[in-house]
């Protein structure tokens, strides 16, 4: 059993995929799959709020797409980024793709994931193969796609594939956004990840790197951001982010900052 500082375990259960913990720490509960990264972290008395810097980060999508109507969500844990999208956004309908079926227990159970919330549709199976089954077999659009799919082993390798990128991109609307967690340390992988969602997305990549972690948010869109759009923005990210409270003017800030090239192309600032 891992050991989690000055943390309480309050659940452990073992399955074909692994191990879960959850622990709490004062105000915070975390998820592990036997490591001592978190997966997910929730604050007790603020559920819907993100904790974790890089679940933030991966909201930045916002900064693109202010007012999602339907989103995809490829990865549960501990339900962050669904608890945000179902509070902010009550309107939203959020399609979840989860491999894990104890994953998706231990969130209803411990992180207040909604069991009978007629927005939120939680599927089992892969997220690959649920994009491609989209893209190929109905008429889904999604205004977000979030991938967040790890496990104790890394990105589950199916996500990574030019096939997922290019079935993402045929199902997001034309002002859709793709907002991906990736591990930016393991150069190689990442550097061919994101060849591969330049590729699907005709060179509108952008990245995010999470301050103080390894994390690098990617960004893609099916749409040529405005040089007056990015103005815009940057006079109204401080409102919006008295309601979101999750960093985005720092999120704008970096984004120019760390794209520069990008920007100069599409924006001339």
């Amino acid at each position: 059993m891992q050991i989690y500082g000055d943390g309480r375990l309050i659940h452990q259960a073992v399955s074909d995929d692994g191990l879960i913990e959850v622990v709490d720490s004062g105000n915070t509960r975390s998820l592990h799959f036997g490591t001592f990264p978190r997966q997910s972290s929730m604050r007790l008395n603020q559920p819907h709020y993100l904790e974790l810097s890089y679940t933030q980060a991966m909201m930045g999508c916002l900064l693109l797409n202010p007012n999602p109507q339907r989103v995809l969500v490829i990865g549960l844990g501990g339900g962050s980024l669904v608890k945000f999208l179902l509070h902010h956004f009550p309107d939203c309908y959020v399609d979840v793709v989860e491999y894990r079926q104890d994953v998706v227990e231990v969130a209803q159970s411990f992180f207040q994931v909604p069991v009978n919330n007629p927005n939120l549709n939680i599927n089992l199976g892969d997220g690959y193969l649920y994009a491609n089954h989209c893209f190929y077999q109905t008429d889904f659009t999604y205004d977000l796609i979030l991938v967040d799919a790890y496990d104790q082993n890394g990105m589950a390798a199916s996500v990574g594939v030019q096939a997922f990128f290019d079935a993402c991109s045929g199902i997001l609307t034309d002002n859709g956004v793709l907002s991906i967690n990736l591990w930016g340390s393991e150069r190689a992988l990442f550097n061919s990840t994101m060849e591969r969602i330049n590729e699907s997305f005709q060179q509108r990549a952008m990245i995010l790197p999470v301050e103080n972690k390894g994390n690098v948010i990617a960004l893609a869109t099916k749409f040529n951001v405005e040089n007056v759009y990015l103005k815009n923005l940057r006079q109204q990210v401080n409102s919006l982010e008295m309601v979101y409270q999750i960093n985005l003017p720092r999120s704008l800030q970096n984004l120019i900052r760390q794209n520069r090239n990008f920007i100069h192309r599409l924006f001339a600032i």
